[in-house]
């Protein structure tokens, strides 16, 4: 599951640019949850009551709006369609709202192109609560009742569930279907899918976890649909919590890996080897980099940024092997420039990772010059730190 903490101070023009390039993504099932906030003592707090209203801001894009919903100390987002609202408020004021079994919302606010905001207010209907309750559903607070709104728990959910072989949900898996945002669509996607691929009937607990996890249906038909067909649930869960996606198997493909495995792609992530890494290597004329060279040198902490700030700074032709030297030895174009700037200009690659070494930096310089050591070459405070002057 996706999650945000989202600071009630950071502009509104930032919070959706935020939602923008996040909400929509290739996984769109995923949803910011519910952040608890604690007080100084240390206890957790909803502050749902004094929320009405609340404050939301939204984005539009290709017939869906996301809604980011704020009370006092949480932040909750949800998909909604545009033509559930009717028409929305552009460019002046005004109210519109969403009535469905659970209750109704009424927002007021402003869109502006594709953003809005305003404020919020939400009314349950008391009548369906009695019948959740009739149900054997308890805890059933405005908070719960505000998920199973957004969720769209309805009766008819309810039908739609049994008919597919899920007609008893306990109190627990119905508090994690409502925050979890596990929609009609939602559900209906895991279904299509576990029939389509043979998963069978899988359990409400099994596809709650998919979906705390962010492993939707569509994340594991887009790895299926890149060739990576016979793995089990688990093996899903597990290649998306290391961020293997079929996004990242074909950007690695399409520099060159076409038979690339799934344990090679976890590999590869959890060393933080990308294809935008190899690729900048390669236009730096390391065309030979292969993805288990790029793995030792992120491993050993080589960047892009590393070598081409070293090269700006007049060091050419500095091979890879080099280059993990320099970085095992602490010699960064930092350190060699604050060298540089008390006067030793000529400092060549080998005198500044021997200087590194003993440990001579441009601090034990300043330190040894303060106490009246103003020495004339690196290689006499290289002797001077031997003596354990840095001690």
């Amino acid at each position: 599951m996706t999650r945000r903490i989202l600071s009630r101070t950071l502009a509104p023009v930032f919070i959706l640019a935020l939602f923008f390039s996040n909400t929509f993504s290739q996984q769109k099932t995923k949803i910011a949850v519910k952040v608890r906030d604690r007080d100084l003592s240390g206890n957790t707090h909803s502050g749902w009551g004094n929320s009405q209203p609340g404050t939301w801001d939204a984005v539009i894009k290709d017939g869906e709006i996301n809604i980011q919903f704020y009370g006092n100390d949480w932040t909750d987002g949800r998909n909604f369609n545009v033509a559930d609202f009717g028409t929305l408020p552009m460019e002046k004021v005004g109210e519109f709202s969403l009535t469905r079994d659970a209750g109704k919302m009424t927002l007021k606010g402003v869109f502006q192109d594709h953003w809005g905001h305003g404020t919020y207010h939400f009314d349950e209907n008391t009548a369906y609560k009695s019948w959740l309750e009739q149900k054997g559903y308890t805890g059933l607070d405005q908070e719960l009742m505000f998920s199973v709104f957004t969720t769209d728990i309805s009766k008819a959910y309810f039908d739609f569930m049994k008919a597919n072989a899920y007609a008893t949900i306990n109190n627990e898996q119905f508090k994690d279907l409502a925050e979890q945002d596990m929609n009609r669509k939602a559900m209906e996607d895991y279904f299509n899918l576990f029939k389509a691929e043979g998963y069978g009937h899988q359990s409400l607990s099994k596809i709650v976890e998919l979906s705390e996890h962010g492993v939707s249906a569509r994340y594991i038909a887009e790895l299926h649909q890149a060739g990576y067909k016979g793995s089990s649930l688990d093996r899903a869960l597990e290649l998306c919590d290391h961020g293997v996606s079929a996004r990242y198997i074909a950007e690695i493909k399409k520099i060159g890996y076409p038979n690339l495995t799934l344990e090679k792609a976890e590999e590869l992530v959890d060393h933080g080897v990308s294809a935008n890494y190899i690729e900048e290597l390669h236009k730096m004329g390391y065309t030979n980099v292969t993805v288990d060279r790029a793995e030792e040198l992120i491993d050993h902490g080589v960047s892009g940024n590393f070598i081409s700030s070293l090269q700006s700074m007049g060091y050419k032709n500095i091979t890879l092997e080099r280059a993990e030297n320099l970085v095992d030895h602490g010699v960064s174009a930092d350190f060699i420039r604050e060298i540089q700037a008390l006067g030793f200009k000529d400092l060549s690659l080998d005198k500044a990772e021997q200087l590194a070494d003993h440990g001579v930096s441009a601090a034990f310089i300043k330190k040894a010059r303060n106490k009246g050591m103003e020495l004339h070459t690196l290689d006499d405070y290289i002797k001077l730190s031997d003596t354990g002057f840095n001690d």
